[in-house]
């Protein structure tokens, strides 16, 4: 009877601290997530998982608030889109070693930047209406893109230690950077980099590999991981401490967006996204 009791206390406890999770399918390997006052966008890297291949058959879905599909191909003829941001109306994502623009309103491409050499561009943050800062993991470069010069400058190169520049995200003068090895041979260390001295700082001592960085409400760092043969998670930065979020195990939680009541994070390698209310 007391282990009855007990069994029950116990189911009752983690249910009132299970997170309120919803899971919507039908996506092409999800990998970055953005949210607005009115719509979801999803960049979808194809129908294989093949975020390198210039097969033309990448695309950028649009959601309602609620997770409902508008438009599955919203932006399409696309090789293999991951991060994005937004600007006033136009959507920036970076596709492999080029940076679009879209118009949101009619889908039109009015910006287009090829970045010489780019291997593996793989996330975008808004330095200012102007300024973008974007990753390439696969040279370990931290470009600054000039939006009305149509020009960009190498920001900084990371040493292979910190693994290749995956999500970013900026707070004031601090860019908060989740790195990922490209090769998986070992993995990435979560840092931070002074924007005006470009002094780093690690985060974590855990070596890992990670992949979108937000912050939740209270200003902790959420950063997710995809762990081990693909039994991925996402962890909260609290106090020096990474504590995990109670979540099921996520394959290939790629770059989230979290809108200030939910998290929203693609599951890129089971082709679905899922709504986390935090």
């Amino acid at each position: 009877m007391k282990k009855s009791i007990l069994a029950l206390a116990l189911f009752a406890f983690c249910s009132a601290n299970a997170l309120e999770v919803q899971e919507f399918k039908g996506f092409a390997h999800p990998e970055s997530v953005y949210v607005d006052e009115s719509a979801v966008y999803v960049s979808n890297v194809g129908k294989e998982l093949t975020p390198l291949n210039k097969d033309n058959d990448g695309f950028i879905s649009k959601l309602d608030k609620d997770g409902k599909v508008v438009e599955l191909e919203f932006i399409k003829n696309l090789n293999a889109p991951k991060g994005m941001s937004k600007i006033a109306d136009v959507l920036y994502v970076v596709d492999i070693d080029v940076l679009y623009g879209f118009d949101v309103k009619s889908k039109k491409e009015i910006f287009k930047l090829p970045i010489k050499n780019a291997v593996f561009l793989n996330d975008i943050a808004v330095l200012d209406n102007n300024t973008l800062l974007v990753s390439d993991t696969g040279t370990g470069y931290i470009h600054k893109v000039f939006l009305k010069e149509k020009k960009y400058e190498n920001f900084i190169h990371l040493d292979l230690k910190y693994g290749g520049p995956n999500g970013l995200l900026i707070e004031k003068n601090t860019l908060f950077v989740a790195g990922y090895d490209p090769s998986d041979k070992a993995g990435g260390k979560i840092i931070s980099i002074d924007l005006n001295t470009k002094k780093i700082q690690e985060l974590s001592n855990k070596i890992e590999q990670f992949d979108g960085v937000v912050f939740d409400k209270d200003k902790n760092l959420l950063v997710s991981s995809w762990g081990k043969n693909l039994q991925g998670y996402i962890y909260t930065l609290k106090d020096n401490k990474e504590i995990k979020l109670d979540l099921n195990p996520i394959k290939g939680p790629a770059d989230m967006f979290f809108d200030g009541e939910y998290l929203w994070v693609p599951k890129m390698a089971e082709n679905a996204l899922i709504k986390v209310k935090l």
